[in-house]
């Protein structure tokens, strides 16, 4: 298996929030479909891998091997690319 514990919710969150960015605003949804799902990524990977004790942290919730709170970033990196690809007028499947 690809994941363990509830690591597939990094690829639900993104799934489900650029699906409906984009059926809200189309093209200038997805980025903040990602974005979302960045923000809800991380903060649901670092509270599911908190323990009662402070000194113990568990990362049982991974996707590929990576903490599910660390896809995050990616998330957030595809936001950042697809707003600069909308500002520069190059993005591959932008509405005419």
């Amino acid at each position: 298996m690809w994941w363990s514990g509830a690591g597939i919710l990094a690829v639900i969150f993104p799934a489900i929030t650029v699906a409906v960015g984009y059926q809200l605003g189309g093209y200038p949804g997805v980025p903040w479909g990602f974005l979302i799902a960045g923000f809800a990524t991380w903060f649901v990977g670092r509270r599911m891998s908190r323990t009662d004790d402070p000194e113990i942290y568990h990362n049982k919730h991974r996707l590929y091997a990576i903490p599910m709170q660390y896809w995050a970033f990616l998330w957030a990196f595809f936001a950042l690319t697809q707003t600069v690809l909308a500002l520069l007028g190059k993005a591959g499947w932008q509405q005419e």
